[in-house]
C-alpha cells in the first residue's frame, strides 16, 4: 500500500474518486493531515488496503525500491487524490505522515 501511494506521486492515481472531497475539503484535510496526522482507522479508499496474505519481505522490499525510486526522481508529481496538486515539499511530507501512519502499528 505505501509502496503503490509513492508511486502514485509519480505515476499519478485514478482521480475519478474523491473529486467533491478534493474540490470543496482538500485544503482544510491537508491542514488538519499536517497537523493533526491520519486518523487511526481511515483510509481514502479501502480498495488499496494490501491484501491479507502479503508476504512481508515482499512488502518491505518493494517500500524499499518505490523510496528509492520517489528520491531519484526529478520530473514532477502527480495529484494526490485527495488533496489534488502538491509541491514535491508537501508531497514529501505527507509521504512521511502517511507512512508513519501505517508503519507505527508495525513497531
Amino acid at each position: 500500500h505505501l509502496a503503490k501511494s509513492f508511486h502514485g506521486s509519480l505515476d499519478g492515481f485514478d482521480l475519478r474518486r474523491h473529486r467533491i472531497k478534493r474540490f470543496f475539503l482538500a485544503r482544510r484535510m491537508f491542514d488538519y493531515t499536517l497537523r493533526y496526522g491520519i486518523p487511526r482507522n481511515y483510509t481514502v479508499d479501502p480498495g488499496i488496503h494490501p491484501p491479507e496474505n502479503a508476504e512481508q519481505n515482499e512488502a518491505i522490499e518493494a517500500l524499499s525500491h518505490a523510496i528509492g525510486r520517489y528520491l531519484g526522481y526529478e520530473g514532477s508529481l502527480k495529484a494526490n487524490p485527495l488533496f489534488g496538486v502538491m509541491d514535491r515539499s508537501n508531497w514529501k511530507r505527507l509521504h512521511c505522515i502517511h507512512s508513519a501512519h501505517h508503519l507505527s502499528v508495525v513497531v
